[in-house]
């Protein structure tokens, strides 16, 4: 068998040999920038008794498919790592290397080196198709295929210098109040550095969809900013309206884009995972947006239930998985009654008379107590179809949007949360609110699963110098029958410069945005609001560590909300391996609208006169419909 892989192998490498000598190519070595971690990031979560130690991965994972002749059955195939295999570059721009940030790796031999077979030109208008290739030492192949396209620029150009004339700018976002005072902070010290620039922060939207109304009305007939803040459904309708412009040309114009001289200021310094998300709109991997405040969902806990349970010995460790989780629940009923009387004790201690309990109101919590809560349906819905090994949704080859989720995989999962609806799953909906942070501070919810950027508001409150009640941050749990299915959704927005203004203006607004995206703002900005730093090299900060330890730079520890977002990084830092996003396409935000409603009719929805695969069912196809009808 090793000796046919082999032949194989080498039959495969001497075909590429000829193109490789037929295009007058060299071999390339792989860069030896960002590899990956082999090890997979551990699953339990820092304490308020002191966060764990480790460190954060560094590369989240990849989404590119990969062709080998190794045989499954006897070793492991060698991976790349890091190649994006549709690339766009214009003419003009700094050197450019297509392997860039590309691995790869193989268990056994490490790291490979890469070999190409083709050649492109970065100074002649055309598309490329270049090889790359790599073997390990049992003989395995494998390959893949880059396209290059080399561009004109047209329709704006880059000046050659920024001009002394007074420039102003404006950014649209719908951010609250914690962001939206970490932006004017921004602006105003980028000012600074820029005196004839002035940045505009202006709120338009109270949420991220009315944002998203208000500029696609705006394109159509009115006066759009200069950047606005998005996510990537959104950017494939600005684009089919015509409302944003590339943001290539800057990212790799050789003087004003990221300096490739400095590894904590490159671009490829941003996490693999940003990069290929702000790369997905377009058939040649244009870049129509950059990272800006990003983030995952975490498990949020009770910590002084769990240790009650730990100490009667009924488990050793918070459990990871949904079975695990929702085996528990039966114990947490028993110590809820006693939990909440000692919350509510302290919490009637409290000088803040708001925050007391009358007996009617204690019970009340008692009797609405639920053990496990998830904040988004839609992010359930669409998390929980993938840990089920099933699709949501997808593109053709047309870049048109296609619904997948109505499949037996998304069935069994709605299937097995329904069987556990009221006990012991729920969504906040059951208690009329759309986040479970307020019954999560009162004990009648003892886990709650919540973005990253709002974990802050699960704070138990502070009474006398300590917290009603301790607190623990995990990482997703995950479906113990399919553990290869383990996922975290990757959310966050992103920013977009718009076809508005001058050449002057358009580039005023590039800088501002790679100033949001330097290492010195984004380890701030992680450090002020708790959103996931979107560079590499912040993570390996002096300062970003102590804080992911649950102390500040001075070394005392952390209070509070600073706590808790302290101890969320730490678990997201810990699934960074995990994370996923979806393909956007024109009706993606649709396709989500409606899977949360279906997620709500399963678990919240009316039982009378109907049965569980009817609910599921009519949810399903409801869902389906709806979407599909916007796509058409």
């Amino acid at each position: 068998m090793n000796l046919t892989k082999k032949f194989i192998g080498l039959f495969l490498l001497l075909i590429l040999a000829v193109v490789f000598v037929g295009c007058n190519k060299t071999t390339t070595e792989a860069p030896t920038t960002q590899a990956p971690t082999t090890v997979a990031p551990t699953t339990q979560a820092p304490t308020t008794n002191g966060p764990t130690t480790d460190g954060p991965t560094t590369v989240a994972p990849t989404t590119g498919e990969t062709t080998t002749t190794e045989d499954p059955g006897t070793n492991t195939v060698p991976q790349f790592v890091g190649l994006f295999p549709k690339q766009t570059v214009y003419k003009g721009a700094t050197a450019y290397d297509i392997l860039a940030g590309a691995k790869v790796i193989d268990a056994e031999d490490g790291e490979l080196p890469i070999l190409t077979a083709g050649a492109y030109s970065t100074t002649r208008v055309g598309t490329y198709e270049v090889y790359a290739y790599a073997q390990d030492s049992d003989g395995n192949v494998v390959t893949e295929l880059i396209t290059l396209t080399v561009k004109e620029l047209s329709g704006f150009t880059i000046p050659t210098e920024l001009t002394t004339d007074p420039i102003s700018i404006n950014l649209w976002h719908s951010n609250g109040a914690s962001v939206e005072t970490a932006l004017l902070k921004y602006a105003s010290e980028f000012m600074a550095l820029y005196p004839n620039i002035t940045v505009s922060i202006e709120k338009n939207g109270n949420n991220y969809d009315e944002l998203r109304e208000n500029m696609v009305n705006a394109i159509r007939g009115g006066s759009i900013p200069n950047i606005v803040q998005n996510y990537p459904d959104h950017v494939m309708e600005y684009i089919d309206n015509d409302g944003v412009i590339p943001l290539t040309p800057y990212i790799f114009n050789p003087t004003f884009g990221y300096d490739a001289t400095d590894p904590d200021e490159a671009f490829l310094d941003i996490l693999l995972s940003y990069r290929r998300e702000n790369s997905q709109y377009t058939n040649d991997g244009e870049y129509y947006s950059v990272p800006f405040n990003k983030s995952t969902e975490v498990m949020i806990y009770n910590k002084t239930m769990f240790d009650i349970l730990i100490a009667d010995g009924i488990i050793d460790e918070v459990p990871n998985t949904w079975q695990g989780l929702f085996d528990v629940a039966p114990y947490l009923y028993e110590i809820k009654d006693d939990v909440i009387d000692g919350i509510t004790a302290k919490l009637n201690l409290s000088t803040t008379t708001s925050v007391h309990k009358t007996p009617e109101e204690i019970q009340a919590i008692k009797d609405n107590f639920i053990p496990i809560t998830y904040d988004s349906p839609a992010n359930a819905f669409i998390t929980l179809t993938r840990q089920w090994g099933g699709q949501y949704t997808g593109i053709d080859s047309a870049r048109n949007g296609v619904i997948l989720f109505d499949n037996d995989q998304t069935r069994a999962m709605l299937s097995y949360f329904f069987d556990n609806r009221d006990n012991p799953f729920t969504l906040p909906g059951k208690w009329g609110t759309e986040y479970a942070s307020d019954a999560f501070k009162i004990g009648q919810t003892a886990v709650t699963f919540g973005s990253t950027g709002g974990a802050r508001y699960n704070t138990p409150t502070v009474v006398n110098g300590e917290f009603v009640f301790e607190f623990g941050v995990m990482p997703m749990p995950y479906n113990a029958d399919m553990p290869q299915n383990r996922t975290a959704i990757q959310q966050g927005t992103n920013m977009s410069i718009t076809t508005a203004g001058t050449d002057q203006q358009k580039l005023a607004s590039w800088l501002f945005l790679k100033y949001l995206t330097s290492k010195e703002v984004q380890l701030d900005f992680a450090l002020t609001t708790g959103y996931s730093p979107v560079r590499y090299s912040v993570y390996d900060m002096p300062e970003y560590d102590q804080f992911r330890l649950g102390v500040n730079d001075l070394g005392n520890p952390l209070a509070g909300e600073d706590l808790m977002k302290s101890f969320a990084a730490n678990a997201a830092a810990q699934q960074s391996d995990f994370l996923f996003y979806d393909q956007a396409f024109i009706g993606s935000s649709t396709a989500r609208a409606e899977v949360e409603i279906a997620f709500e009719r399963v678990i919240l929805g009316s039982l009378e006169g109907t049965t569980k695969e009817d609910i599921i069912d009519d949810a399903i196809a409801a869902a389906v419909a709806n979407s599909e009808r916007v796509l058409a």
